[in-house]
């Protein structure tokens, strides 16, 4: 397995929230495609790299270019 590295997850949120970026995950590249994630509060996935990114954004709240067919996690998970 890849390095776990410091990064930055894109989070839609609630119906009535605007999504916003999330720190305290690890993350790596995934053999299976994408990008597998851990957060001690949470059960490790995987999901799409364009969720991730690897250097704090400069706008918590400015999302990412989100693909118009886009997965938000990837199975099955690794």
């Amino acid at each position: 397995m890849a390095k776990k590295t410091k990064c930055w997850i894109w989070f839609r949120n609630g119906l009535n929230q605007s999504g916003s970026w999330a720190s305290g995950w690890m993350g790596s590249p995934s053999d299976l495609g994408g990008i597998r994630i851990e957060h001690f509060e949470y059960v490790p996935c995987r999901v799409p790299e364009w969720r991730v990114s690897w250097d704090e954004p400069d706008d918590l709240t400015a999302p990412p270019q989100i693909p118009s067919d886009a997965q938000w996690k990837l199975f099955p998970t690794d």
